[in-house]
């Protein structure tokens, strides 16, 4: 969704900066006013992705109907048996059963192949090592109704420009507590 503030911001300072500039009969002249624009039509769009992105790390608090000791063992028994790229494997920091908090680490790298030419035109290949790290918070609170009420946030940190590189593993941690949880209930 940035992307597509991006180009619409980009597109709509071009279009103004151009219209200006032939209407006045001065190319220079709709810089400043097609900047100005353009600013204006990407803010709303920039705004709405944060307002997404955020949903994404923070999600609604779900509520299951189990109790919230077998919620809780469930979700640890997630937490010790999923694992990713090549036994990469959560540690879980803290696990209060009083509180009901689980919060839990992960660190990997991702291995990248990049292509690169030199001087002579010739290709070579490199490969690149970024770290992730991804943090997961967990809250599991029990209801006066005999159900449990979850709430998982999420905080990636990443090196490089992928701001994204952890949402597949964001997404399928949350498939499997969901999966786990609803399984649960028949």
């Amino acid at each position: 969704m940035a992307i597509v503030a991006i180009i619409t911001g980009t597109f709509v300072f071009l279009l103004t900066g151009a219209l200006i500039g032939e209407a006045s009969h001065d190319p220079g002249a709709g810089l400043l006013p097609g900047l100005i624009v353009g600013i204006l039509a990407a803010i709303p769009l920039l705004k709405s992705a944060c307002e997404g992105r955020a949903k994404f790390l923070h999600p609604e608090p779900r509520e299951y109907r189990v109790p919230a000791k077998i919620a809780f063992a469930k979700i640890r028994d997630v937490l010790a048996e999923i694992s990713y790229n090549y036994g990469d494997k959560w540690h879980v920091v803290t696990a209060d059963t009083q509180t009901g908090r689980i919060t839990a680490n992960l660190r990997f790298i991702d291995e990248f192949t990049h292509f690169e030419g030199d001087a002579r035109g010739q290709i070579h290949t490199r490969k690149e090592r970024l770290q992730r790290f991804l943090a997961v918070e967990i809250q599991v609170q029990p209801t006066e109704r005999g159900t449990t009420t979850i709430q998982v946030n999420f905080r990636p940190t990443v090196e490089g420009i992928n701001y994204a590189a952890c949402d597949s593993i964001i997404t399928s941690l949350t498939a499997c507590i969901e999966s786990a949880l609803v399984a649960q209930i028949r």
